[in-house]
């Protein structure tokens, strides 16, 4: 294979929107950026106390958290003290660059910048992003199709078939359906058999709302979980307030974190009391629509990847990547329904918007086949 050829680009996500940070948000800021091999010597220059050798996932430097795990130390009274001289890593967010057999430019949505339909063009700033980065880019995608040659050969000595195209179509003619919980426990339901499956066409039934509700509890609780409270996952509300959310056993500590990195828990809650509430109407196109752009991620596909060669290639990929994201929806559902109980909310289209944006940081990093340059 000649990499002389054009690059192969999807920007598709970026088709129709808009960037621009706003304020109160500092989402970005909670993120530990890595150094560039070019930028290393400028801030061991002039910030030699604010910069940590870091062993994971690889030998690096990055920009110091305050107290270890909160915000960046350059974050001073709501801005960025060297906005100017800002690493790389910043200047991308909240761009994601996934590689596989092509290079996928995808957006978080965590990022309230996003949502607001203001600013510059996503289109261009991600052709940028390429064209500024086209020679790191040709060497990573060299790299990373070798990985999928080989996971392809592991699929097919396995007697899998690797390719997605008929999955991804067949969950785009079904997505509607995604947003009823009985269909996805369902899905679920099926996604454990030893045999291939096919989506089923339609759920019908009772409604069994208990079930339904700890179906959905227990995907979300297991994603909240974390070694520690600062690996905790982050919601950032419209006020710009951090908030963190950690499972613990049988209940779910709500923390807020402050500028400084200091945190104090707000409240405990009974993952038991939150009402579950399944999206209707608008809310539901919003949520499917979200889902629709998690079928055209790579990296999502490439999460599915990964959990196939984790379980050693016993599992057929409709049966991994259906359960997958039918899994997905029921926890950004339960996730919704908390957010909507702890403001004392119903679950409308606003409620939905804030889900996804309480989740997608975390689905953005789940570990994929490929690799986030």
């Amino acid at each position: 294979m000649s990499w002389e050829k054009p690059i192969p680009i999807d920007l598709s996500e970026l088709e129709g929107r808009r960037f621009t940070c706003i304020d109160p948000c500092q989402l970005c800021c909670l993120c530990q950026p890595e150094l560039l091999e070019g930028e290393v010597p400028y801030f061991r220059r002039h910030f030699p106390e604010r910069i940590v050798a870091k062993k994971s996932p690889h030998r690096h430097f990055a920009l110091a958290l305050k107290q270890g795990g909160g915000p960046c130390t350059f974050l001073e009274g709501g801005r960025c003290s060297i906005y100017a001289s800002r690493p790389h890593y910043c200047r991308q967010f909240p761009f994601h660059v996934h590689l596989s057999t092509r290079v996928q430019i995808e957006l978080d949505l965590s990022c309230r910048g996003v949502w607001i339909n203001q600013g510059e063009e996503a289109v261009p700033l991600g052709m940028q992003l390429v064209e500024e980065n086209r020679e790191v880019l040709t060497r990573g995608l060299r790299e990373s199709a070798a990985v999928y040659e080989q996971l392809y050969a592991n699929c097919r000595e396995a007697n899998i078939d690797p390719y997605p195209d008929e999955l991804r179509l067949e969950v785009a003619d079904s997505l509607l359906l995604f947003s009823d919980p009985r269909y996805l426990t369902k899905v679920l339901d099926l996604s454990l058999e030893d045999e291939e499956m096919s989506l089923p066409q339609k759920e019908e039934g009772d409604l069994d709302l208990d079930g339904l509700r700890r179906a959905s509890m227990d995907c979300s609780l297991e994603s909240l979980s974390a070694p520690d409270l600062l690996s905790s996952p982050v919601y950032c509300d419209e006020q710009g307030r951090w908030k963190l959310f950690m499972s613990q056993g049988k209940e779910l500590d709500m923390y807020g974190m402050k500028e400084d990195g200091s945190t104090e828990r707000i409240r405990t809650i009974m993952p038991e009391q939150v009402p579950f509430q399944a999206p209707e109407g608008a809310a539901a196109k919003m949520f499917c629509d979200y889902l629709a752009l998690l079928n055209r991620r790579d990296s999502f596909l490439g999460n599915a990847y990964y959990l196939i060669d984790e379980y050693g290639y016993e599992d057929p990929l409709a049966n991994v990547y259906y359960g997958s994201l039918a899994t997905s929806a029921l926890d950004l559902m339960w996730r919704t329904s908390l957010l909507a109980f702890v403001k004392g909310a119903k679950l409308d289209v606003s409620g939905v918007r804030e889900g996804i944006i309480f989740y997608d940081m975390d689905r953005l990093d789940a570990p994929t086949i490929g690799a986030f340059m």
